[in-house]
């Protein structure tokens, strides 16, 4: 429980330093909401720099137990900071301003806020950072806890360190020196790109920071409309796809390890799926009764489309890009998600193809009882350990969604609503929901809900952003006692 504190206290100072830049931005423009900002940055440093002080001199590691439960509570808390200014600086109630902060932090998106111009320019930033500020902990969550745990059957860590060529012990702090520097530098390169082809600097950060966080808060309203030229769909969809992708694919693309990268089947499955789903939309597009558009532009909306929906950062091209497509293939494709080791949503394509895997070697085992095939997914060995985990972390996921989906059935115009909203927010990308799924009716907005209803979906959300076995398993009280 000490390294618990200290190191949720060391982020809570980190909050606090996005924060103040918060308060600069809004004393620079003049705007209302410095105080807030203010006010909220000093309150969180203070009660997070007393317990830091208070147990710097005490030894103490996280263990794996306490390495869950920190992540827990980054997921729970930090968004309860963040909705204080949120709550000053806008109508929002406070329960309204936290279901935001959740909503943006965990990437999911399709909040309340749609009007974001009119927004104060500090908290469209802040929401802004606090949605790259989720990404970069889905990746230093991955690295540093579930990876190396193999919660859900995860690729093996002593494998990956194999590849990677260093020790299989990761520390939290040895996570963020290795994914910070990659996220922090793909941002910079993606802001540069999008400044270059035209853009202003505060929405090719805005947009940046949501193409590598797989989150879909834009700076402004019209969404990607606002962008169309095709140079920033292009960036968007080469980042989106960074975003979507496995860090340690990077890492070995990035030190020429191209063999070992080639090797990596489940980063390909993503960028292969991307193109599948992008051409499946684009023939949905071009010259059809709903489309009418002409073969280039329909192929360059498909493909953005696809990449959105695979890598879960749900960001459309135009309005009702996305229901040009079954809504049953949504709904799976959102599902499964992006690559492991990413900030993307879903149960990841890891799982997927390792469950396709097994599935034809038990279908081939019909034809030839006694043949010997290893489980193998490109480089990567799978244990029958390992699919074992599979196998429960999937049937765990169908099962949350199944019961989610009741729970808030009475708050829902229809099943299907209730459904899609589940989905949607187990996978963060919440705007699939609001993607005109039937005609002529208007499902409401998440904000609109009732209470219980929108914290259904904020356990849903978080419930994405940290493995549900891991919050199963914390609320076992036998694993506990181990």
């Amino acid at each position: 429980m000490i390294a618990l504190a200290r190191y949720g206290a060391a982020a809570a100072c980190v909050v606090t330093v996005f924060l103040l830049a918060a308060a600069m931005g809004a004393l620079l423009r003049h705007e209302d909401g410095a105080a807030a900002f203010l006010a909220t940055a000093l309150l969180t440093v203070f009660g997070a720099g007393a317990v830091y002080l208070g147990l710097r001199n005490v030894k103490a590691q996280l263990g794996r137990l306490s390495s869950f439960a920190l992540l827990l509570v980054l997921w729970l808390g930090i968004p309860a900071i963040a909705a204080f200014p949120i709550y000053a600086t806008t109508p929002f109630t406070f329960a309204q301003s936290w279901f935001e902060a959740i909503l943006t932090f965990t990437t999911t998106g399709g909040g309340a806020i749609h009007d974001v111009d009119a927004l104060p320019r500090a908290t469209l930033g802040w929401l802004l950072t606090l949605q790259w500020t989720g990404g970069l902990l889905t990746l230093v969550g991955f690295v540093a806890v579930l990876g190396p745990a193999g919660v859900g059957g995860l690729p093996d860590h002593a494998e990956r360190s194999h590849l990677l060529r260093r020790s299989g012990a990761t520390s939290l702090s040895d996570a963020l020196r290795q994914v910070l520097p990659f996220y922090f530098g793909a941002t910079v390169v993606c802001t540069v790109m999008l400044y270059a082809v035209g853009l202003r600097v505060f929405d090719a950060l805005g947009l940046a920071g949501a193409a590598l966080s797989t989150g879909s808060v834009l700076p402004d309203a019209d969404g990607m409309a606002a962008y169309g030229h095709f140079a920033v769909k292009l960036v968007m969809m080469l980042f989106m796809l960074v975003g979507g992708t496995s860090i340690l694919w990077h890492r070995m693309l990035l030190t020429r390890r191209f063999r070992l990268a080639l090797g990596q089947q489940e980063n390909l499955g993503v960028v292969l799926a991307s193109l599948v789903i992008g051409i499946l939309a684009a023939a949905g597009w071009y010259a059809t009764p709903i489309g009418h558009q002409s073969l280039p532009l329909a192929l360059e909306d498909g493909l953005f489309t696809g990449i959105a929906l695979v890598t879960t950062t749900a960001i459309e091209p135009h309005a009702g890009a996305f229901a040009v497509l079954p809504l049953v293939l949504v709904l799976v494709v959102v599902f499964v998600g992006g690559a492991s080791f990413s900030s993307a949503g879903g149960i990841k394509m890891y799982r997927a193809a390792a469950m396709a895997v097994q599935s034809s070697l038990e279908l081939e085992r019909l034809v030839h009882p006694n043949a010997v095939h290893p489980r193998r997914l490109g480089q990567q060995s799978i244990t029958m350990q390992m699919m074992k985990a599979i196998w429960l972390c999937f049937g765990v996921a169908c099962c949350v969604v199944v019961m989610l989906t009741a729970a808030i059935a009475p708050a829902m115009p229809s099943f299907e609503s209730a459904l899609v909203a589940i989905v949607a927010a187990i996978s963060n990308a919440g705007p699939i929901y609001s993607a005109g799924w039937t005609e002529g009716v208007v499902w409401p907005d998440w904000i609109a809900l009732p209470t219980y209803a929108q914290l259904i979906l904020a356990i849903a959300m978080i419930l994405g952003r940290l493995e549900i076995l891991v919050v199963v398993g914390l609320a076992h009280f036998a694993f506990w006692r181990r």
